[in-house]
C-alpha cells in the first residue's frame, strides 16, 4: 500500500494530493471481535482528530498513534528475514 500511494503521489501531482493514512488499532465493531491484545488502541474520535491534524500539516504520511506506529516503522526497516521472525514471535 505504501509503494502504491508513493507512486500515485508522484504520478498524479500536482492535480491530485495523495495522502497515506497508517492507523494503529482503532476501537470499532471489527476490532471488538479480536481475541488478541491491541497495543495503543484508540477511539474513533482520536483517529479522526489525528487524520484532520495530518491533513492540516500537508505531509504525505499520516500515522497514529505515534507510540505504536514508530515501532512498526522500525520493524519495517529491518530485513524481511528478521522482521518476519520478530513479528511471528510477537503474534
Amino acid at each position: 500500500m505504501n509503494n502504491l500511494a508513493e507512486t500515485l503521489a508522484v504520478e498524479l501531482a500536482p492535480r491530485v494530493d495523495v495522502r497515506l493514512v497508517c492507523p494503529g488499532f482503532v476501537q470499532t465493531r471489527l476490532t471488538a471481535r479480536n481475541d488478541f491484545a491491541m497495543p495503543a488502541i484508540i477511539t474513533p474520535e482520536q483517529a479522526a482528530e489525528a487524520v484532520l491534524r495530518g491533513m492540516q500539516r500537508r505531509g504525505f504520511e499520516i500515522h497514529f498513534p505515534r507510540r505504536f506506529t514508530w515501532v512498526m516503522k522500525l520493524v519495517r526497516a529491518l530485513p524481511y528475514a528478521l522482521s518476519l521472525r520478530l513479528l511471528r514471535r510477537l503474534g
